[in-house]
């Protein structure tokens, strides 16, 4: 069977996958809609979701007929800034350095199995990944609203494709959480801005130090958040970093990038991206963090202070 060949072949490479019904994913938007009726999505989030998620696929050239779902491992990154005489590391998240090329390199994977059968593939940038990874089976969510695979931890890259391929499995479920979170508070015990908490599901995503590094446009962090909580570059490892399912994954580290002192000056003190030399630019765009650039300095000065 088709189906059974191509997850074969993405396992074969260390990867996962599930395969859905285009019809399981026109539900979707009916389950934002509940949460924004519930009052659950801070206003921020309900425009971020409204023009992420929209599901859009009239201009593929096929008709789509299902989604596939992949989950591929990936590392934190390690990136050396020189600082005061001082070499230090500071973090990005997993997902980060991978969102990019992963996709790109898994497609290719799956055209392969599809190609010789007259099937078609497309990357889709616009579904909610993580609700499909969790409906479909492929992965369970934690307390801390993040998805876990098995053998991965939550250190994996999600990702769907568009295809033509027919599907008629009934592998549609509501999502589950994982067994061990029941009797674990690791997350929001640490979660130092109380972003976890046990009356709901949803991370309050106005607490997060996520969306305060990521999305503010704010010059500074609001007073309310510790900066001794600040930990990544963009992101928050907080709840994953303690989080027992991921023990043994935490030593997936790469080095993948370091910053001169004069380019680190020139960072912090926040110059227009037209005036860095194309050498920091190029670096910046190898880790993905060019779209971040105008919270950089913020970002960036908080966690060197810190060290």
């Amino acid at each position: 069977m088709l189906i059974d060949n191509l997850t074969t072949k993405i396992m074969e490479k260390g990867y996962a996958a599930r395969i859905v019904s285009i019809e399981q994913i026109y539900g979707i938007s009916k389950e934002f809609q509940k949460l924004d009726e519930d009052g659950l999505l801070d206003p921020d989030i309900r425009n971020i979701v409204a023009n992420l998620y929209t599901c859009d696929f009239a201009k593929m050239p096929f008709p789509v007929k299902s989604v596939i779902v992949t989950a591929s491992p990936c590392s934190i990154g390690n990136v050396y800034f020189n600082w005061k005489g001082k070499r230090i590391p500071l973090i990005i998240p997993p997902t980060y350095l991978d969102y990019i090329d992963k996709p790109k390199e898994i497609k290719k994977i799956l055209q392969e199995v599809l190609t010789d059968k007259n099937y078609h593939i497309e990357i889709a940038y616009d579904l909610p990944v993580k609700i499909i990874a969790a409906k479909s089976g492929l992965s369970q969510y934690g307390k801390n609203n993040i998805a876990y695979i098995p053998g991965m931890g939550s250190f994996a890259q999600l990702t769907t494709f568009y295809s033509d391929l027919p599907c008629n499995e009934n592998n549609w479920n509501d999502i589950s959480m994982m067994e061990y979170c029941k009797t674990c508070n690791a997350c929001m015990e640490n979660c130092p801005t109380g972003a976890i908490t046990p009356d709901r599901f949803l991370v309050k995503v106005e607490k997060c130090i996520t969306y305060y590094n990521e999305i503010s446009d704010a010059d500074d962090f609001p007073e309310w958040i510790n900066p001794s909580a600040h930990n990544s570059i963009v992101g928050c490892m907080h709840c994953q970093t303690c989080c027992p399912i991921n023990k043994k994954y935490l030593d997936n580290i790469v080095e993948v990038e370091e910053f001169t002192a004069d380019e680190t000056e020139l960072i912090l003190k926040g110059v227009p991206a037209d005036n860095l030399l194309p050498k920091t630019i190029e670096k910046l765009e190898r880790l993905y963090l060019m779209v971040y650039y105008g919270k950089l300095s913020r970002n960036i000065k908080v966690l060197l202070e810190n060290r």
